[in-house]
């Protein structure tokens, strides 16, 4: 009993080692870091679901300083960061400057922000740029255009549905060629029969006939 005992534990300690990887040593290349921008001015727009768009974008220190030198050294520090989302309705072609907006105030230090919209559906688009206190705006630069996905189910109800013309004689081809004439090598009586039941529910669905369907008694 006491070897039995012993050689017990001597198994479970051998079992448990195999997955003991703590003095083990592991070597992983993790590559070189992600730089902190590309030194691309762009804002990007994508949609999350019908109601939510993520947005993110990177300002160069070229581009920071154009907007110090056409509105003044202060433009930074005077100024909120908006991201100014236009809805264009359902078309595209829809004039900017014609399209309702909202604004969006974002962290000047982020690089990314969920915005939520009013209308799933609509075509948005956006200006990522700098708001004084008396409402001026002037624009870094303009997004990509994106189209929401509807939010509802589709009120589309005109579809045309195609029709299978398969004759009755076909459908029993194919069932003779999926199971065999009088049964198949290896094939139980039992599968031929389900296989049989399947292209008889088959043949009915597409003769417009499910309704009326039912599996048959199998013969005895």
């Amino acid at each position: 009993m006491a070897n039995s005992h012993t050689k017990h534990h001597s198994d479970q300690d051998m079992g448990k080692n195999k997955f003991d990887v703590a003095g083990a040593e592991f070597s992983v290349d993790a590559g070189s870091p992600l730089p902190e921008g590309y030194g691309d001015n762009r804002l990007v727009i994508l949609t999350r679901d019908p109601f939510w768009f993520f947005a993110y974008w990177e300002i160069t220190h070229d581009r920071a300083e154009q907007i110090r030198v056409a509105h003044g050294r202060d433009s930074w520090d005077a100024t909120v960061l908006i991201l100014r989302v236009h809805d264009l309705g359902e078309s595209s072609r829809t004039p900017i400057d014609s399209a309702s907006y909202f604004d969006v105030e974002v962290q000047k230090m982020s690089r990314q922000w969920y915005v939520q919209v009013p209308v799933s559906g609509h075509v948005y688009v956006a200006d990522l740029g700098l708001r004084w206190p008396d409402g001026k705006f002037v624009s870094l630069f303009r997004s990509n255009v994106i189209r929401q996905p509807v939010g509802r189910v589709s009120d589309q109800i005109d579809s045309k549905w195609m029709s299978v013309g398969v004759v009755s004689e076909e459908w029993d081809e194919m069932a003779r060629m999926a199971i065999g004439a009088g049964g198949s090598k290896g094939a139980s009586g039992e599968s031929s029969n389900g296989m049989a039941l399947r292209w008889e529910f088959l043949r009915s669905v597409f003769s417009g006939s499910v309704s009326s369907w039912a599996p048959k008694e199998p013969k005895s």
